[in-house]
């Protein structure tokens, strides 16, 4: 099974799969509730250029139909395997999600509707 290969400590279910098949998860167990609530991420780039994961907490506002990135921690390799490349305590401000996209499927998870 492909998901043996990630940390123990998460379970991953898969979010979306992009049209550069990236892959995006979410560790369910770090789901926060309330207007604001959160969870931790996991990017797998499949590209030439992103082979590599990031770890990321997402924060959606559900009232004003945002989300944003809280933190990012980024991985050598795929599934957060390999050295820390980089941590980023404040990699984005809050943005529109647009349709299709990952951050609208993180919306729909978080929020519950569609913004």
């Amino acid at each position: 099974m492909l998901l043996t290969a990630l940390p123990a400590s998460a379970e991953w279910r898969l979010l979306i799969v992009t049209a550069a098949e990236d892959t995006y998860y979410v560790d369910p167990a770090t789901r926060t509730r309330g207007r604001k609530p959160r969870v931790t991420a996991l990017l797998n780039g499949r590209s030439r250029e992103t082979r590599m994961s990031n770890k990321v907490v997402w924060e959606a506002d559900c009232d004003k139909r945002r989300v944003r990135a809280l933190s990012r921690i980024g991985y050598e390799k795929r599934y957060l395997q390999g050295r820390v490349l980089f941590r980023d305590p404040h990699p984005g401000d809050p943005v529109f999600p647009l349709p299709g996209s990952p951050t609208e499927k993180l919306f729909v998870y978080l929020c519950g509707f569609k913004p």
